[in-house]
């Protein structure tokens, strides 16, 4: 019950507002300013997909696990439990990868230490941004690509431009900041999976870890399967050649790969 409910606060990677926000556009260049486009957020019946609900819950502290690192994970904490399945179809540390949503992930951090050092990250919440910033550090900072973006519309990255897509919980922020309009929430996950589709490359996997909307996510993934999509990963018990099982993963993993 604690984990959907948790799982239900996930929209940190969904609805800017028409602002003009600072970005690092290249990894280790100074920040830049683009202007978002305006897609409408949610009526009343979702605060959670409010950029200014999250802006304030980002700059209050409210998203830290702990107050000496003051990160917080959505579902795995850990990139030590997520790596093995994650290496498993994406085993190139050299991989160009893109992280939507990426707030203050320690996970997300870990993953860079160990040597996945091709990220390129985005929030839709500036504030999420910053924190990033500071969790990444001057000298990861060199290496990535940190900006403000909107998960449905990737103004900024180009076609055909990464080799893998890791989201923790993103698609599931983008569903429930429909609200009760399961009709508007379809349409911006379908608009998501869409603009996934547009920047990968060709064999690109979009590994997925969701909880709260894992029914909808897969949904909007087997509108393209056999023609966009070839599932790798559907939500089952899954146990490497190293033996490790994904029951430890206290969500579910999908992954797919773009044909």
């Amino acid at each position: 019950m604690c984990r959907y409910l948790v799982s239900a606060l996930v929209v940190a990677s969904a609805f800017p507002s028409l602002a003009w926000v600072p970005i690092s556009s290249e990894r280790g260049s100074p920040p830049t300013l683009i202007h978002l486009s305006q897609l409408a957020e949610p009526d009343e019946s979702s605060s959670f997909g409010r950029q200014k609900f999250w802006d304030e819950a980002y700059r209050t502290g409210d998203l830290n696990e702990s107050k000496d690192d003051g990160t917080f994970s959505w579902y795995c904490d850990s990139w030590e439990d997520l790596q093995p399945f994650f290496a498993e179809l994406v085993p190139d540390r050299k991989a160009n990868i893109l992280i939507p949503g990426v707030g203050n992930d320690a996970a997300i951090r870990g993953m860079f230490d160990a040597g996945y050092e091709c990220l390129s990250a985005f929030d839709y919440a500036p504030e999420g941004v910053e924190c990033a910033r500071k969790m990444f550090g001057d000298d990861r900072m060199k290496k990535i690509d940190l900006r403000v973006a909107d998960a449905r519309e990737f103004i900024e990255y180009s076609d055909n431009s990464f080799d893998a897509v890791l989201e923790k919980g993103t698609l599931d922020s983008i569903y429930l900041s429909g609200g009760k309009d399961k009709g508007k929430a379809r349409l911006h996950l379908s608009m998501a999976v869409s603009e996934l589709e547009r920047v990968l490359k060709s064999g690109g996997v979009v590994f997925s870890v969701t909880a709260a909307c894992a029914d909808a996510v897969r949904a909007a993934f087997e509108d393209g399967e056999g023609t966009i999509w070839r599932q790798l990963r559907n939500g089952d018990l899954h146990i490497t050649e190293d033996g490790y099982v994904s029951i430890n993963i206290d969500a579910t993993m999908f992954a797919w790969q773009r044909i």
